[in-house]
């Protein structure tokens, strides 16, 4: 009895152990899993808000169109918005969502990357099909484009109202700006 005790320990032990050494060692969290609790957490919130640089001065503002393609979170802003202009002059910006119940918040970290070609205009239309008002505002006309746009070398946090928070993805390691 004792033995058999002894061996679940070291099994209980040993599981702990490998789990505690994978985390430790930066092991992946699944992509796609994490990215569909990131957009819930952008559906929740409603309304998000996206950080960008204009030269030297901040800038904030609301946000709403959000959806998973192909297993990433891709943000949609308006090709003649200042805020686009912005993250093609400097691309890393961070998107932050309050969450209604829970008192946590979601800060995302990284750097934009426009779709291009074939996949801008499939984006686009995801976009649009979702939300059909908004081709009042956004169409094929050159300047009235919906631009569709992902984070990358990114890094989001799960955030409780008192620290510490808990890290949902951090491709910043790989990248070497850890803490940056």
């Amino acid at each position: 009895m004792k033995t058999t005790v002894l061996i679940v320990a070291a099994c209980v032990c040993a599981s702990a152990f490998a789990e505690t050494s994978s985390a430790a060692n930066g092991a992946a969290p699944d992509k796609a899993q994490v990215m569909k609790k990131i957009d819930g957490l952008l559906a929740a919130s409603k309304t998000f808000y996206l950080a960008t640089v204009d030269g030297d001065q901040p800038k904030l503002r609301p946000l709403g169109a959000h959806h998973v393609v192909d297993g990433r979170v891709w943000l949609g802003v308006g090709e003649f918005k200042n805020v686009y202009r912005q993250l093609v002059a400097n691309p890393k910006c961070e998107v932050v969502a309050l969450q209604p119940a829970g008192g946590k918040w979601l800060r995302w970290t990284g750097r934009a990357v426009f779709a291009e070609g074939a996949e801008r205009e499939r984006l686009e239309e995801v976009f649009l099909t979702a939300a059909p008002g908004l081709r009042k505002i956004y169409n094929k006309k050159p300047g009235k484009r919906m631009m569709c746009f992902t984070l990358v070398d990114s890094r989001a946090e799960l955030i409780p109202m008192m620290p510490p928070g808990e890290v949902l993805l951090d491709e910043t390691r790989k990248a070497g700006t850890a803490g940056k």
